[in-house]
């Protein structure tokens, strides 16, 4: 069993729009400017839609009505356009619900949103880091899509193994796959993304974000790990143990992040919890 073995087997993901992926792209880019996002976006007309759906809600509060694209990126700018363009594209993904970890539909969608909001919290508080705030954004987002493979192509008593496991031998559900499938959600979701070429900053951060790289420099897996535990604080969910709410010591050495400092991103975290289920709302 490998994870790009597993990948080909989902049947049931929905697509990802064109549009997105090639937004994605422009996100590698040095200097994205509002007419780049606009021309990607015209020509697709559904998730043109959906986002000026997104911007004429009331949840997004603005105090006049969208009629263009033109007109969202230039409201809003591209930066917010392309967070609230992640959030449509993916959302649909990342509520499916994954009964290999007993989710409900919108727990992992919510976790998945809080990670992306609580890597931007983390990157404001070490300014250590040069990561791209709309980069890391989408692999917070992203960093979970292997539990919805796992979940699909994994059988029932294995996963109903790798549950036992976490409870009987108090260990991280990233160790207990290791234990059971050779491999882990992590892998699996970097080795989706491969298949949907997305860029490699993002594989890496959703491939490595239970085994953050930090040597010989911090890679962006180390800002999402972190923002996992942030999100695993500030919202939790079923099944949850010790490891999930631990900054590995590797990270926690390179950028001193003791109880004080987590504490005070985790508040931050959770004052964004609003703006988070509107975002859920969206999409």
């Amino acid at each position: 069993m490998t994870a790009i073995t597993l990948v080909q087997k989902v049947k049931n993901l929905p697509t990802v729009s064109e549009a997105a992926l090639k937004l994605l792209s422009l996100l590698d880019q040095s200097s994205v400017d509002n007419e780049d996002i606009v021309q990607v976006l015209k020509y697709d007309n559904v998730l043109t839609a959906k986002l000026l759906r997104a911007c004429n809600s009331p949840s997004l509060g603005l105090q006049e009505s969208v009629s263009s694209v033109d007109q969202a990126v230039l409201i809003l700018g591209h930066q917010q356009i392309l967070r609230l363009v992640m959030t449509l594209a993916f959302g649909g993904i990342t509520k499916i619900a994954s009964m290999a970890y007993t989710m409900e539909v919108n727990e992992l969608w919510e976790h998945s949103l809080v990670s992306a909001t609580a890597v931007e919290i983390v990157i404001a508080d070490l300014p250590e880091s040069d990561a791209n705030a709309s980069v890391a954004f989408t692999a917070g987002l992203l960093h979970d899509l292997g539990k919805l493979v796992l979940g699909q192509t994994v059988g029932a008593d294995d996963l109903a193994e790798i549950r036992d496991r976490c409870e009987r031998k108090q260990i991280s559900g990233s160790q207990a796959e290791q234990e059971v499938l050779g491999l882990d959600h992590a892998e699996v979701g970097g080795a989706l993304l491969r298949s949907w070429r997305l860029p490699l900053g993002i594989v890496e951060a959703v491939e490595n974000h239970h085994r953050p790289v930090t040597k010989p420099e911090p890679r962006l897996s180390a800002l999402v790990h972190i923002a996992n535990v942030i999100a695993h604080h500030a919202s939790p969910v079923p099944g949850q143990n010790l490891h999930d709410l631990r900054v590995a010591d590797t990270v926690a050495a390179e950028w001193g992040i003791n109880e004080e400092k987590l504490d005070h991103m985790v508040g931050a975290a959770r004052q964004y919890l609003e703006h988070v289920e509107r975002f859920m709302a969206m999409a």
